[in-house]
């Protein structure tokens, strides 16, 4: 826009604006980018936003509740690390805080992230193997750089140098993790003034290093990290590295590169416990246990007569023995002991008297028995036993899954295990000390802790409670059951199938309510358009599956597609139904047989009726062809699309109607054709995948013709003319194939010609056009008078109106032309 072409680093916040240029097209723009940012760092700040990992922030909303340090407790470790950070001396760069599962390490960055979040924090990244965007390195750096630019304190002096990084290389964001982490951090960092140093958050947490999935991605990051610290321009930057002892970790971090700018932290020291002590981990679970017990002494009414000395100092500390310094042990029997389903008593006396004997081979005997007492406390196991394989199981990759669909989350459980609403929570309720289940039923359930995930894949820490991951097939196998099974009610409730109890005025209004219903982020919808992605990457489908694909109708859920969808739509899910019949081919099961016949009688052609009530009957055409060109051009997802744009080139009038009406078209076979019973004002036709084959020669045509032989092509197809033909630049056939298939639309969906085109009158300057084999023969029986218009507004029956030449005009019906071609 000229008026704001000198303009720089404004906000504009709502209004309208009138851009004339000829005609009038207006414009709403709402652009607020912020003070201290233009409109372009806007832009590069959502293309770094694109590629972050959301949940990887401390104040994350999945993450909540986050992993929280019990008051009083991890003080010796807090004023050791608060020191580091605080220190303006300093010569070390990276903390490595160590220890083995559940001692409390997330929960120590946890704080530490929260404590200076408002002073010294720049980023933090919290790694997590149950969770598929942030247990890979692939975000990293571009999550830290994001959380760096929109940090209040360094949104106006190092926003700006990332945002010129990303304006000189938008693509930065597709090279190294080690080039990225150089140009979106380190160099920024170095271009800071030496008094802004001092001011800048300069620490970076990185907790859970060890569940990053890859080990190799262990590694890598730990190599980015030495090479910061080693960078050649001075930078604030220091690292909080938390993680397991892991052996890979602990072999980097012994690298010559880190030795002069590494601390090491261990959490929990087990030499101490080894002479009979307790260690500052011990005594810090202890205090936690003193007041959780206070705490559940009020809360619990079962609890309100034992005195203040409950459960005994001599529990308490065998609590705290059997903990071996593991934060989560001590958590995880609070967990257990606060319920109502049980006496709390009772719980605590069966974890007291839990024998260890059997499971010396694991590494936390203690918390294997406690997890396995929770699970033996669980009812109906078999139906607990699928769920947990699902939580357990990481998302798959290569498979299209839309950020809004939740599959652990108890709405989506429910329908992949076939289970009544609220079943899902009510068969988990006695695993809430070890699961994370939230009141909203579309976020996902979670497992918390990584020990209670590592002890079911453990065949032999958990002994008959193993819990094996879903396999890719297995996995498909469930969405792929799950998707087809809600897809069935709507063969129960579609009108051409409804009973004679339901009149098919009353279903069809049902079916358009429940169509109305669908939004575009809906599970029914992509049930439709997806099931035989999952399907064909299984090479060997379960009992289960084969008979859901029995019941499959493609006739309802294409209508329910069709209906819901813009014009385009069709060719993408056609496409993958045609991939699921050789799919179905290739496994020669007998059971497959009847829905395969019923997905290829549905591929060759079908009848399709709509409701004219309302409706400009011409807006539907738009559909057909759409349909018809999709039919025959699978694989192809962009042909259909270029046919109907080729269709509107001489009927726009059609497109022009379709786009103001929504009808609900209802799809059925030609052989169980329920037309008689639909009321009047309701028309049918058949679909089929010649005519789109005719369509698409139509279209090659076109598109092999110079600019003049275009624009004759649409003419003669618009106003009923033989123009290329005479002129032998079309065959005859090709042309009128086509154009019988048009005048078939018109016929059905205007036969008043209502929104058709009108040919113009002749008045112009008469020009000769070259002669043709077809032109004297046609000439020779042409006597009859010019008319103009629609031909079905003067005669009855189909007709053609031929221009051999702009001198003459003359109406031939299309059985003398065909007998003429014949000669």
């Amino acid at each position: 826009m000229a008026f704001f072409s000198d303009s720089r680093d404004f906000d504009i916040r709502g209004g309208t604006f009138n851009v004339v240029h000829g005609d009038q097209v207006t414009a709403h723009y709402v652009i607020s980018p912020g003070p201290g940012k233009s409109l372009k760092d806007e832009k590069y700040l959502r293309l770094l936003a694109d590629r972050t990992a959301v949940n990887a922030a401390y104040n994350a909303g999945q993450r909540y509740p986050p992993p929280k340090c019990h008051p009083g407790t991890r003080k010796e470790v807090f004023d050791t690390l608060k020191g580091w950070v605080e220190d303006g001396e300093r010569n070390t760069r990276t903390y490595w805080l160590y220890g083995s599962a559940g001692v409390g390490k997330s929960a120590i960055a946890q704080k530490l992230s929260e404590e200076y979040a408002s002073t010294c924090l720049g980023a933090a990244f919290f790694f997590s193997r149950n969770d598929p965007t942030r247990d890979k390195l692939d975000t990293f750096v571009a999550t830290i750089a994001y959380q760096l630019c929109t940090l209040e304190a360094l949104r106006d002096v190092l926003c700006p140098l990332v945002m010129e990084a990303l304006r000189l290389n938008p693509n930065i964001l597709h090279t190294s993790l080690e080039n990225q982490f150089v140009k979106l951090v380190l160099e920024p960092y170095a271009q800071l003034s030496p008094d802004g140093e001092k001011a800048v958050p300069n620490l970076i947490v990185i907790d859970g290093l060890d569940e990053c999935i890859d080990l190799e991605s262990q590694r890598r990051l730990l190599h980015i990290i030495r090479d910061a610290i080693t960078f050649s321009t001075p930078f604030p930057l220091i690292f909080l590295i938390c993680s397991r002892p892991e052996p890979q970790i602990s072999d980097e971090l012994k690298d010559p590169g880190f030795s002069p700018y590494l601390q090491r932290l261990p959490i929990s020291d087990t030499t101490i416990r080894l002479s009979g002590k307790l260690t500052t981990s011990d005594h810090d679970i202890e205090r936690y246990l003193v007041d959780e017990f206070a705490r559940l002494r009020k809360k619990l009414r079962a609890l309100r007569n034992e005195d203040e000395s409950w459960p005994g100092c001599d529990t308490i500390w065998d609590l705290v023995w059997r903990a071996s310094g593991q934060f989560i042990f001590a958590v995880t029997v609070i967990k257990y002991i606060d319920t109502i389903d049980d006496l709390p008593q009772d719980r605590l006396n069966t974890i007291l008297n839990i024998e260890s004997g059997g499971i010396q081979e694991s590494p936390y005997p203690e918390l294997d028995l406690l997890y396995r007492q929770i699970l033996l406390n669980c009812r109906k196991w078999n139906q607990v036993y699928p769920i947990l394989r699902l939580l357990v199981t990481p998302k798959l990759e290569n498979l299209y899954s839309p950020d809004w669909i939740h599959w652990r989350s108890p709405s989506i459980i429910t329908r992949l295990f076939n289970l009544r609403d609220g079943e899902v929570e009510i068969l988990l309720a006695r695993l809430h000390s070890v699961i994370a289940i939230s009141e909203d039923v579309n976020v996902d359930i979670h497992i918390p802790h990584a020990s209670f995930t590592e002890f079911l894949l453990d065949r032999i820490r958990s002994r008959e409670f193993h819990t094996p991951t879903y396999s890719r097939m297995e996995y498909c196998d469930l969405i792929a059951m799950m998707l087809l099974r809600t897809l069935s009610p709507f063969t129960f409730r579609y009108p051409p199938y409804c009973s004679s109890r339901q009149s098919f005025s009353a279903a069809f209004k049902e079916w358009r309510q429940n169509i109305n219903a669908i939004s575009e982020k809906d599970i029914t919808r992509f049930s439709g358009e997806q099931w035989s992605e999952y399907c064909i990457t299984i090479s060997t489908p379960s009992a289960q599956l084969l008979a859901e694909l029995g019941r499959f109708d493609p006739y309802p859920v294409a209508a329910m597609l069709v209906s819901t969808q813009a014009l385009s739509g069709p060719s993408e899910w056609l496409s993958r139904w045609a991939q699921s019949m050789a799919w179905m081919k290739s496994l020669n099961e007998s059971n497959l047989h009847k829905p395969l016949q019923r997905l290829e009688s549905f591929f060759s052609d079908f009848c399709i009726a709509f409701c004219t009530k309302g409706i400009a009957r011409s807006s539907v055409v738009p559909k057909i062809f759409t349909l018809e060109g999709s039919l025959a051009c699978i694989g192809d997802e962009d042909v259909p699309r270029r046919l109907t744009h080729f269709v509107a080139l001489h009927y726009e009038q059609w497109w022009a109607a379709q786009s103001s009406s929504r009808s609900y078209p209802l799809l059925f076979s030609p052989t169980t054709n329920p037309a008689t019973s639909l009321p009047r004002d309701w028309i049918v036709t058949h679909v089929t995948k010649a005519n789109g084959e005719i369509l698409k020669r139509a279209y090659d045509i076109y598109s092999s013709l110079d600019r003049k032989g275009r624009k004759l092509f649409c003419e003669d197809v618009a106003y009923d003319s033989l123009e290329t033909v005479g002129q032998c630049i079309v065959k005859a056939d090709a042309m009128l194939e086509y154009k019988e298939l048009i005048y078939k639309r018109r016929r059905d969906f205007s036969p008043l010609g209502d929104d058709l085109p009108v040919r113009p009158p002749s008045n112009a300057t008469p020009v000769s056009t070259p002669a043709s084999p077809i032109k004297n023969e046609v000439d020779s029986v042409a006597h009859s008078p010019t008319i103009y218009g629609d031909p079905a507004r003067s005669t009855g029956d189909l007709s053609v109106h031929t221009r051999i030449s702009r001198r003459r005009r003359v109406k031939i019906s299309f059985g003398t032309v065909l007998r003429l071609l014949k000669r």
